[in-house]
């Protein structure tokens, strides 16, 4: 059967497109290999809008003509202004759908006429009318929202029929700004949101922690400061990120940024090594605070923890082992990890769409 319609996961920070062949749902892959794009608009010297990686690099670098976090203004009358240019978020939304449907095109080999998106549980529905408008300007024919906690838990193959009426499933999706806690019960077959509870605190704090750490480290040994230096700080930040991103498969690891700064006409590098421990010291306080809003969802459900069935992770910080034993101490139950979280959400929506 040909795919008629793909699943879309807009966050952020990236965007991730799937689809359902058969019965597995498949991630959309570019061809330099990655399983999404950055979900970042910037604006060329030409005047001309660009999305991915490019866009990216230059937002690090030159933040006043690059967008990012796209979906915090749908729905709004806020323009977005990019070097002197205001588009409304929709038209971005726009550009990054665009390029995903493209994308999945060239994959699947045929157009692709439909779309389901995933979107946060706090989305008003101007919102959801906003990202489908956003999608009618991208091409796509039909679109439709879902919820990003029923997504997820569509990927992990939970069940509503398969869930007790005093029970409850958690889903904790971990991304780059967040970190949203939904309740899930079952109601005539059909998956319920309890309750749902967000905080300002994501993955992303992760990786302001570790690149002022580096930053510091430097600082200590060679006397020299990175914080003046725009494009010192965006290598910084890439470099954290990386960092961050190994740790949650191996460690030590060992941070290496060449030239890091010029001094006296001689490059002085950066090498440094990472550890978990080192990690945790860093941003367990603040995890740990932000993890409060499970017990928030909890109150506003009148639920206990004892009434849990599952609990669920999403999102890219739930790779990393300490968030997910800083969740097990806040829920009392162990969660449950897919080994690439942070694509649930896109292969949740696409087999929602089937």
């Amino acid at each position: 059967m040909a795919v008629s319609r793909i699943g879309i996961d807009l966050g952020p920070t990236c965007a991730r497109a799937a689809w359902v062949d058969g019965d597995r749902s498949v991630l959309l892959e570019t061809l330099t290999g990655h399983r999404f794009i950055p979900s970042v608009v910037g604006l060329d010297r030409e005047g001309a809008l660009h999305v991915g990686d490019s866009a990216r690099r230059q937002l690090l670098l030159w933040p006043e003509r690059s967008a990012s976090n796209l979906r915090r203004q749908l729905g709004t009358s806020q323009r977005l202004e990019l070097d002197r240019k205001r588009f409304s978020a929709t038209e971005l939304c726009a550009v990054v759908l665009s390029q995903l449907k493209e994308l999945s095109e060239e994959r699947i080999g045929h157009p692709v006429h439909a779309a389901t998106i995933a979107v946060p549980c706090h989305f008003a529905p101007e919102q959801h009318q906003a990202m489908i408008d956003a999608a009618r300007l991208a091409g796509f024919r039909g679109a439709q929202t879902v919820l990003e906690p029923l997504a997820i838990a569509r990927a992990y193959g939970q069940k509503p029929s398969e869930l007790p009426d005093d029970k409850a499933i958690l889903v904790c999706d971990i991304g780059a700004f967040h970190i949203e806690v939904t309740l899930l019960g079952q109601k005539s077959g059909r998956f319920t949101v309890l309750s749902t509870a967000q905080c300002g605190t994501g993955s992303d704090l992760i990786d302001e922690r570790l690149a002022d750490y580096l930053g510091q480290a430097f600082q200590r040994e060679h006397g020299l400061s990175v914080w003046p230096h725009r494009k010192t700080l965006a290598r910084l930040r890439l470099a954290a990120e990386w960092a961050k991103c190994q740790l949650s498969e191996r460690e030590p690891v060992t941070v290496r940024l060449p030239g890091l700064i010029t001094a006296v006409d001689a490059p002085v590098d950066l090498v440094a090594e990472l550890t978990s421990e080192q990690l945790a010291l860093l941003v367990e306080d603040d995890l740990r605070k932000s993890l409060e809003v499970i017990e928030i969802a909890f109150r506003a459900a009148r639920l206990k923890s004892s009434q849990l069935q599952a609990v669920l992770l999403s999102g890219g910080g739930a790779r990393l082992p300490l968030l997910a034993d800083l969740v097990a101490a806040s829920a009392v139950m162990r969660p449950v990890t897919e080994s690439a979280p942070e694509e649930a959400i896109a292969r949740g929506a696409a087999l929602l769409s089937t």
